[in-house]
């Protein structure tokens, strides 16, 4: 959305996104943002988002994003919150594949690339491990994301992101309630089973959370290790992480 209309031959960045998924005849929509700056983020972020992802929908096409995951101007080494807060983000905007930029540090006498996974000499660097052990975290969610629809996707918190528009709880969810900055909220079903997906809007602190829920639902949160914890009080109550996310399931 940085883009001004002369460069993007259109007068918005929807419609340019919009034109060009009615004229090129792609497979998949690849898409990258980079969230998180020195200077903090990105405003635009999940407005860009909300454009990519529902014009994807429309079109009919699998959306990807990519995650960063090597340090540039302006641009930090990413922490493993940092990591989580962009690869859960897209996953709960209905990303079907998560991509990295990039594995091995390119050589650049201009961006100052370094601390990629892979050094330019071929050897593991820390964010080797913290990729490793995010992926291992995705996995454990693919029952959740695999294949999965995004029915709707909202947000808590005030202000509400830019181009973003305020959750609305559906049955059997009657509240979801938030500190902090906020959160990232999505209805997701898949091979009809719904689930309710919440991310932490702030990769630096973690964020209260109260969800309330009609307490004949049955209600199970998973877990990272893909385990399925019952819940039946009719309201859980906790906190989430820096840039991480609960999930919860409906049903058996």
């Amino acid at each position: 959305t940085y883009a001004n209309a002369e460069q993007l031959g259109t007068p918005t960045y929807q419609a340019h996104v919009d034109s060009f998924l009615a004229c090129v005849p792609v497979p998949f929509v690849s898409y990258d943002h980079y969230s998180v700056t020195t200077g903090g983020l990105r405003e635009d972020y999940y407005e860009n988002l909300e454009i990519i992802s529902g014009a994807a929908r429309n079109a009919g096409k699998p959306f990807w994003a990519f995650s960063l995951a090597v340090t540039h101007d302006p641009y930090p080494i990413p922490t493993e919150a940092e990591l989580r807060f962009q690869v859960f983000s897209i996953l709960a905007y209905g990303a079907r594949t998560v991509q990295y930029f990039t594995y091995w540090t390119p050589k650049s006498t201009t961006w100052n690339f370094h601390e990629a996974p892979i050094d330019t000499l071929g050897n593991r660097t820390p964010t080797y491990d913290r990729v490793r052990k995010v992926n291992r975290e995705i996995q454990s969610y693919a029952d959740v994301f695999m294949n999965a629809k995004v029915v709707s996707v909202g947000h808590t918190g005030s202000p509400l992101p830019k181009g973003t528009k305020p959750f609305v709880p559906f049955a059997p969810f009657n509240t979801v309630t938030t500190g902090g900055k906020g959160a990232v909220v999505s209805r997701i079903e898949n091979g009809g089973t719904t689930y309710l997906v919440v991310v932490n809007r702030d990769y630096q602190n973690e964020m209260p959370l109260t969800v309330a829920f009609d307490k004949s639902a049955k209600i199970k949160r998973i877990g990272k290790n893909g385990g399925k914890l019952s819940i039946k009080a009719g309201a859980v109550s906790g906190s989430i992480p820096p840039g991480d996310m609960a999930v919860f399931r409906v049903g058996k």
